[in-house]
């Protein structure tokens, strides 16, 4: 009976010990957050990695502020660029020497010089109404800031009412036009926290898998999640993974509606509001994309981004379209600026091609605005 048991369980911590190795390796981080009260949010914890696994193969070093691939001497420039996004600026997926913020600090210093660094502030799920409410917390955190650039993978979020149950603050339009704060005081929605030990242990020694296994085994416990009717289960509409599938960009439900011209001029005038610094859109359309094998090249939202962009222009706000790089990459090179060798080619986030091209596009604009930018 004891040699029974001893085998059980020497078999049994053997089976942990080879899914923990394998885990650790090939699955994504638990990533470490703590309260920032400099920036009045949760952050990444500065100091911390977060390895991807899902979509790309790439490893993330957290710098101050939570910021994902910054380093001492970007957050120290005398003059520093602000690129503002959701997941595409988060940037998990890529390495970071290749993200977007990387590529551009590198080009503002090619020929050697002192033209500062840029510096990404994303989160996945992050939009507009974020920005605004971010952005005056984050510049007197990081001083010396010449410009902020917002990207948008599509319009939807310049769009109210788009998809809460997705969003982090708002962008509504009842009873009127305005932006709904995430605010941990008084919407009690996301409460300060402060990693224990536990988690930094799971964090530190990868032990990613047992926790999630915890979190199931509890949700089980619960009964989360089981049905017991008969008839076909239906998707929550608010599961964001519905809510992010990449086909849906290509037949975009605010693609076919008039331009919401009065929405765009207050979203443009309240961001405006917020800061003296320039502030720069770019602009990334869903195309080009792959459906039932065929190439898709042509931009659903093409008459929205013009006329998006000649408010910008009326607003003095600058506004930089990656429709013509990305088809143009694709005719000359064959690759898509999206999909990694775990994904489909077109589809999900910016590889490292993607992120080259939007670091070119916005170092041309600043090449050609350098009296915005550099006023001194």
């Amino acid at each position: 009976m004891m040699r029974i048991l001893v085998k059980w369980l020497a078999g049994g911590t053997i089976s942990l010990v080879a899914v923990w190795v394998v885990t650790a390796v090939f699955s994504d981080s638990i990533p470490l957050e703590e309260w920032s009260p400099t920036v009045k949010r949760n952050i990444l914890s500065p100091g911390t990695t977060y390895q991807e696994r899902r979509e790309g193969w790439a490893t993330n070093h957290v710098g101050g502020f939570g910021l994902i691939a910054s380093r001492p001497e970007d957050l120290a420039a005398s003059a520093k660029i602000l690129i503002w996004g959701d997941s595409f600026v988060e940037a998990f997926h890529v390495e970071d020497s290749a993200k977007m913020h990387r590529c551009l600090t590198d080009r503002l210093h090619d020929p050697p010089g002192d033209e500062g660094a840029a510096l990404a502030i994303g989160e996945r799920f992050c939009s507009i109404a974020d920005y605004r409410f971010r952005i005056p917390d984050y510049e007197v955190a990081l001083k010396d800031v010449k410009l902020h650039v917002i990207h948008l993978y599509s319009l939807e979020d310049t769009f109210p009412d788009q998809y809460p149950g997705g969003r982090i603050s708002l962008f509504l339009s009842e009873p009127e036009l305005h932006f709904e704060k995430y605010d941990n005081e008084f919407r009690e929605i996301e409460e300060p926290v402060s990693p224990g030990r536990a988690r930094r242990l799971i964090h530190q020694y990868h032990l990613q898998f047992f926790s999630r296994l915890r979190t199931s085994l509890a949700g089980i416990a619960r009964l989360d999640g089981l049905r017991f009717s008969p008839g076909t289960a239906q998707k929550s509409t608010a599961d964001p993974a519905a809510h992010r599938a990449w086909n849906r960009f290509l037949e975009p439900s605010w693609g076919s509606t008039e331009p919401p011209l009065e929405a765009w001029r207050f979203l443009l005038r309240e961001l405006d509001s917020v800061t003296e610094a320039p502030i720069l859109f770019v602009y990334a359309p869903p195309t080009p994309a792959l459906v039932s094998g065929k190439l898709v090249l042509e931009n659903p939202e093409k008459n929205l981004a013009d006329h998006f962009s000649s408010l910008c222009e009326g607003q003095g706000i600058g506004f930089v379209s990656l429709e013509e790089p990305f088809l143009r990459f694709l005719e000359e090179n064959g690759r898509f600026p999206k999909g990694f060798h775990n994904s489909r080619p077109w589809e999900g986030h910016y590889n490292a091609d993607g992120h080259r091209l939007v670091a070119e596009a916005i170092h041309t604009w600043i090449q050609k605005n350098r009296h915005v930018v550099y006023p001194d």
